[in-house]
């Protein structure tokens, strides 16, 4: 190394000009700094309560609604009429209704103004008579009027000349009164006696 002073030559290792005495070499003396740790950024909070009411209301609509499910053999009850309606029922049940013969006995059943998901549910067993058979038919009133004095009528539900049958009829929202038919008309002596489990459910 050279003096930057007098520019004399010296060894590396030395720390003073031999000629001038200038400093030439020190030791470093640096101080070294200490990493500087990463800044962390702080987590917002989370809104705790919100956040666990909002699972509870789901978890209830989901019960809820399976629940209704179940309780409820109508299939085509809409989730809305479910979650946000309450369900009504009228039942027609009989363990032993007897039909005289050339005659018919009949269940009302009244929709009122709003229902919507209505249904006819259930079933009969008849007995009596050589065929054990009963007629079921299911008629607005009009139609049953019609009906009883042999002229043209619709029918939600027909069984024809049955033994035994099951009810599963969706009828239309029309706020009326409807009719459950058992007829036995077509025989001359016998009467029949029928096992009747009717449900019509409704949502208002």
């Amino acid at each position: 190394m050279f003096c930057p002073k007098c520019g004399t030559e010296h060894p590396d290792d030395s720390q003073f000009c031999r000629k001038c005495g200038n400093t030439i070499g020190t030791a470093s003396t640096t101080p070294t700094s200490a990493p500087l740790k990463p800044e962390t950024k702080k987590k917002p909070l989370v809104r705790a309560p919100f956040a666990i009411l909002g699972v509870l209301v789901v978890i209830f609509l989901i019960y809820a609604y399976n629940a209704s499910q179940h309780s409820n053999p109508n299939s085509n009850v809409s989730t809305i009429d479910q979650l946000t309606k309450q369900q009504h029922m009228e039942t027609a049940a009989n363990p032993a209704l007897v039909v005289g013969p050339l005659s018919f006995y009949s269940y009302k059943f009244d929709v009122p103004q709003g229902a919507s998901s209505v249904l006819i549910h259930g079933d009969f067993t008849a007995s009596g008579g050589l065929g054990n058979d009963i007629e079921v038919l299911f008629l607005s009133e009009t139609d049953l009027v019609n009906w009883r004095n042999g002229h043209p009528a619709k029918a939600f539900y027909s069984s024809g000349k049955v033994t035994t049958g099951n009810l599963n009829v969706n009828i239309p929202a029309i706020a009326g009164t409807y009719y459950l038919v058992f007829n036995n008309r077509f025989s001359l002596l016998a009467q029949k006696s029928v096992r009747v489990n009717a449900v019509m459910t409704y949502y208002q």
